[in-house]
């Protein structure tokens, strides 16, 4: 199990340099891909099944296929102007260094150790702190439950919301100025036959 998790975190790594690397934009955005998907599989390994569905559903089905698809109809597949980025390692150098700093301060210089088992290992007993809910339960359907009796009707504005939404951008994408051509089939096909 740790091979794996170091496995993964070694695929976030080198996929989240290559996508900052690749001078191509496609190949950057299916390094991204790789970089979600690598993510996901690490909170899978920690038992945070939730963030990892929602990193595969809203980052990976919709974020980057979005970010794919409007490459390709821009048509971005090549820099203009050469492919020397080498002036921009310094200053990606320094933020690097400044996240590390600030990562290391948060930390307080000590390596975080992951719960072995999750939410339903480390909670033994009920409490006013730890519902009876949590007991034994996984992430996933605690959410669940939580999010669809406690909060339906937040869920039933953004529905709404996602609704007008799609309805606004058909209306301001719908061209009704067009002139459609009709085919005639009975004209073509007298056509042919007085041409015959």
């Amino acid at each position: 199990m740790e091979g794996l998790f170091y496995l993964f975190t070694l695929g976030v790594i080198i996929s989240g340099i290559m996508v900052i690397s690749a001078l191509n934009p496609v190949h950057s955005v299916l390094w991204l891909i790789v970089a979600f998907t690598s993510a996901s599989a690490l909170f899978i390994l920690l038992e945070v099944e939730f963030i990892a569905l929602i990193f595969l559903i809203v980052y990976v089905g919709a974020i980057a296929i979005l970010f794919l698809f409007v490459i390709m109809m821009l048509n971005l597949t090549d820099l203009e102007g050469g492919g020397d980025m080498s002036n921009y390692l310094p200053a990606g150098f320094i933020i690097g260094v400044v996240f590390l700093f600030e990562i290391a301060h948060v930390m307080g210089g000590r390596m975080v150790s992951w719960p072995h088992g999750g939410i339903s290992g480390t909670i033994a007993t009920s409490s006013p702190a730890q519902p009876a809910i949590l007991l034994g339960n996984p992430n996933v359907e605690v959410l669940g439950r939580v999010l669809y009796t406690d909060y339906y009707y937040l869920f039933i504005i953004a529905s709404f919301i996602l609704l007008v939404a799609m309805m606004g951008a058909i209306v301001l994408t719908h061209d009704s100025k067009t002139e459609i051509k009709r085919q005639d089939i009975f004209i073509q096909t007298s056509r042919q036959l007085w041409q015959d």
